[in-house]
Formats: structure tokens, sequence, C-alpha cells
């Protein structure tokens, strides 16, 4: 049992770190004040970075990975996650939507307002402080979020372990992919079969015939091969690889660390707080959902960006909501770094004191201040890659090198940018400040004045990742109105300006255009009839034409 009281030399191992790791750090000298927000500064923005690279995928202007497996670059994951590769019913009609609407974007400053007043209501009128069911959420969520944040750890491992290596297929060396597929069947009979040939009875190919020969001569017994399935048989097919049993693993050890040394959870573990170093983890591992929130184009980037720039000024300085859920749950919805203690401690000196004793004030940046400009500064990673592959026609490769990417380092750039200058208005201030308000116009300024000075403005305003969607009565109808403006450009035009008369293509210069001057009659509204005649006239010395020039070509 660990609470409040207990000693230092009673707390478990991490709890020992996290209380004695800022006595040794402000031990060094530096500054306590500062340190903090530094600490969560280049920790935030190296998250923002790894997670960036983490959503890119193969771009539109780039050549298929599979057509250039022969590279030392090709790796099996390069075709991972691929927008373009529609693997399902749903995708192959509609495309495959990975990205937020504009709808979406618009709405998410007013979904975030309803969680803002729910959990304040909850905070104000029940003991949530500790709430197990909020905790419990984040536990499941933990579980989740550490799978996918394994899955991108060890294949990027994999993958650049295996290059520098040299070994062929580079993470194929090291993580093995495999197929499950469900097909129909009304040949084989019933049963387990094998792969059966000369491989796999480690032998010649000349001994497996001779062994194929002998069983049926001698004994009426055919050794089956496993036929080639048709398309048509194959109903459905999953594909993993042999890293699922060690990632599960890993994330179900991750999680059982969030339960133990959460006091909502574990009745075990009966000190004020999650442990902010546990705490910490949790809230890093939550932003590998930046990988499935992804905006496709600048305008919808804008519309959720300015939203929650709006959202983030109010609840800040015109309601106290935001500060009062930040601080009154214990959730890892923020990351979190101790402040200076007054009195600087040994270890000699700590291991007489209480939890109590040792307890720290923290300093605190939201995961929305990281999540959002993820969203966006991974927006312009891609970017960079479209116009990277769109220059030079190549296969992607999740290892090629892009060179700089200006507009990602532009919206990097922005936001350390940022976060300097809401630290300094901390400290002038003396009071929190909403990081969004400047993290909001220093990045969007920072990307459109990069474009502005390559001239890439309207590149960037125009590009899109979305899919466009299939439509049949679009297609109909678009083909309907081409057909009709095809057969609007066959018909015979009389056009009549002083009796001019003009048969088949108006454009042609050849002799099928006929003025008639009318002579007899300046009458406007001259017989119908007489008109009737005159064409008829004209169609017979046409034909008359033709006649002489096909006799004369005999």
């Amino acid at each position: 049992m660990v609470n409040q009281n207990s000693t230092f030399t009673d707390l478990p191992i991490l709890d020992k770190v996290a209380v004695a790791f800022p006595h040794y750090l402000y031990a060094t000298g530096v500054d306590k004040q500062w340190t903090g927000f530094a600490i969560l500064g280049a920790w935030a923005t190296l998250l923002l970075i790894f997670f960036s690279y983490a959503t890119v995928q193969q771009p539109k202007s780039s050549l298929d990975p599979n057509d250039d497996k022969e590279s030392p670059l090709w790796d099996p994951s390069d075709r991972d996650g691929s927008a373009f590769l529609l693997r399902e019913t749903g995708e192959a009609k509609s495309g495959n939507q990975q990205t937020i609407s504009w709808q979406y974007a618009a709405s998410m400053p007013v979904f975030g307002a309803g969680a803002l007043f729910a959990l304040d209501y909850a905070i104000r009128n029940w003991n949530v402080s500790k709430s197990t069911l909020i905790n419990g959420y984040f536990l499941l969520v933990s579980f989740a979020s550490s799978l996918s944040l394994l899955h991108i750890v060890t294949i990027s491992a994999a993958r650049n372990i295996g290059y520098w290596l040299g070994l062929k297929g580079n993470s194929a060396f090291f993580i093995k992919r495999t197929r499950l597929t469900y097909s129909t069947e009304n040949e084989l009979p019933l049963g387990f079969y094998d792969r059966i040939d000369a491989k796999s009875l480690e032998l010649s190919k000349e001994k497996f015939e001779k062994l194929e020969d002998f069983m049926w001569e001698q004994n009426n017994a055919k050794i089956v091969r496993l036929p080639k399935l048709k398309t048509k048989d194959q109903e459905s097919a999953f594909v993993y690889d042999n890293r699922w049993f060690w990632i599960f693993l890993g994330s179900l050890s991750f999680s059982a660390v969030y339960f133990n040394y959460n006091p909502a959870l574990s009745s075990s573990y009966e000190l004020p707080q999650t442990n902010w170093i546990v705490s910490n983890a949790v809230a890093s591992a939550l932003l590998s959902n930046i990988t499935y929130v992804k905006v496709g184009n600048v305008k919808v980037a804008g519309i959720l960006l300015l939203g929650m720039f709006a959202y983030d000024i109010y609840f800040v300085f015109r309601s106290h909501l935001m500060m009062s859920v930040a601080t009154g749950i214990d959730m890892p919805g923020k990351l979190v770094f101790p402040k200076g203690p007054e009195t600087l401690l040994s270890f000699a000196e700590l291991s007489g004191l209480t939890h109590k004793d040792l307890r720290l004030e923290s300093s605190l940046l939201g995961l929305g201040d990281i999540m959002l400009p993820a969203i966006f500064a991974s927006l312009c990673l891609r970017f960079d890659y479209h116009r990277f592959y769109s220059r030079n026609k190549l296969a992607f490769h999740r290892l090629r090198s892009i060179g700089v990417p200006n507009y990602f380092v532009a919206s990097i750039v922005g936001y350390i940018a940022a976060l300097v200058a809401t630290v300094v208005a901390v400290f002038v201030f003396e009071q929190g400040q909403p990081a969004l308000l400047y993290i909001v116009p220093s990045m969007l300024i920072a990307v459109t004045s990069t474009a502005l000075i390559k001239g890439d403005l309207s590149e960037l305003w125009n590009y899109r990742e979305e899919l466009a969607k299939y439509e049949p009565e679009k297609e109909k109808k678009a083909k309907k109105e081409k057909n009709e403006k095809e057969d609007e450009a066959d018909k015979v035009e009389v056009v009549t300006t002083e009796t001019l008369y003009e048969f088949g293509d108006a454009t042609d210069d050849s002799d099928d255009t006929f003025l008639i001057e009318d002579s007899t009659d300046a009458d406007e509204d001259s017989d119908i009839s007489d008109l009737e005649t005159e064409l008829g006239h004209l169609i017979q010395d046409q034909m008359v034409e033709v006649e002489s020039v096909e006799d004369e070509s005999d």
C-alpha cells in the first residue's frame, strides 16, 4: 500500500524516479522557472515531428513502390496505409476517405465546448477528480494507442536498421508477413494441407518427380499440390506479420503500468495523482491518433485551426472552464513537468521524507496544443512529399530522402516561436495563456510566407489529398450533356444573314457555303416555298458536281 505518508524509501521505483529527478536536474544549476517549460516544449516538438512523419504515405504524384522492388530503398511497408489501394467494397465505390471534412472541422469547437461544460459540471457536482469511469476509459485508450505507437516504432526501426545493414528487403528481414485468405473450394477434400514440393521436402526437382511417379505407379496415390487461387473464388483476405504477439504483449504491459500507478484504478496506490512519468507516457501514446485524424487540404486545416483558435481564447480568457478541467481531473490529457523545488535535496535527505513533503507543483501543456499543430504540420510535410515526387517521377519509398521539406520546416519554426512567445507571456502577465493564441497565427504566417517567397501559394492552396468520389448519376448526366453537344455540332446549320445558307461544319472552308442574292424579292417575309425551291436547286447543283468529279476520276 502506497499513500502520501509513505517515505521515499517505501515508494515504487517509478515514483522514486519521479520524485528524485527534479532535484537532481535543478541541482545542475539550470533555471527553475524556464527549464520545465523548455523540457515540455522540446518534448512536444519531438512528438510533433515524429508523428508527422508517421502520417506520410504514398502521394498521388509518385510511382508505385512495387514497380521499383529491385531498389535497395524498397520495403514491404512502403504501401502500408496507402489511400490509393482500395481494399474494401465501400472504398471501391466511394474512394478511401481518410481525411476529415470541413463540416467536421467546423464542428470541433462545438464538440470541445460541450465536453468542457460536461466535465466542469461533473467536477462541481460530483467527486470525479479520481473518476474510475474516466480513467477506465483512458486505460482502454492507452492500450489501443500503445498498439498504434509500437506498430509505428517497430516498423520504422526494422526498416532503418535493415537499410543500414544492407539487408535485402530491409524490414522484411526481421518482419515476416502472412496472408490468410477466405475462399470457396469445391475440388479439394476436407482437411489440412501442407505445401508439398521439392523445396519443402529438401529434394532436387528430379528426385521429387521420381517420388511422385513412384507413389502413383506403386500406390495409385497422388501428391496434392495446392492449386493457385482464382480471384473469383476469393471472398476476403487478411494480411498480418509476426509482430502482433509482441506488440500485444507490450501494449498490455504498458496499460498494466498505467493501472498500477493510477490512484483512481488501483486500490493499493493511494497517492494524490498518477505518476507524472507514466501520465506523460500515456499522453504521448495518445498522440499516435494523429495518423488517423488527417486533413486533406489547406482550406479544411485553416477552418480547424481558426475554429480552435477562437475556442482556446474564449475558454482561457472569458471562462475558467479549461483551467478547471485541466487541473480538476487527474487524466493523461496533458504533458506535465515538476517545477523547481524550493530546497534541493540529496538522495540521503530524500530518504527520510514522505511523499506529501516531496510533492511539487507542475507546469503543463495540453495535448490539444500538440495534436492540432501536428495535424497542420503533417499536412505541410505531405505537401513537401507531393512536390518532390511531382518534380521527380520516382517510385515512393519511405527510406528515400526528399531533401529539406521546406513547408514542414516552416511550420516547425512557427510552432517553436509560438511556444517561446507563450512562455514569455505567462511570465509577463503572470497567468496561464492559451497556447493556440500564439501557435495558430505563427504557423499560418510561417507557411504562407514560405509559399509566397517560393511562388507556390496557388499550388499549396489547391493541394488536395481526398479521392474523387465516384457518382454514377453525375457521370451519366455529364456523358449525356457531352453527347448532346456532339450531336448539336453535327447538325446542318442555316445562318440567314442576307440569305446566307451554310451546310455541314460551319468552320470548314470548303465550298459548302453559298450566298444567294434576292434580286427579285426585297420583302423580308418572302414565301417559304420560294426558300425551299432555292434550297432544292442548290442541293441538285451539289449532286451534279459530285457526279462530274466521279466521272473525271474514272
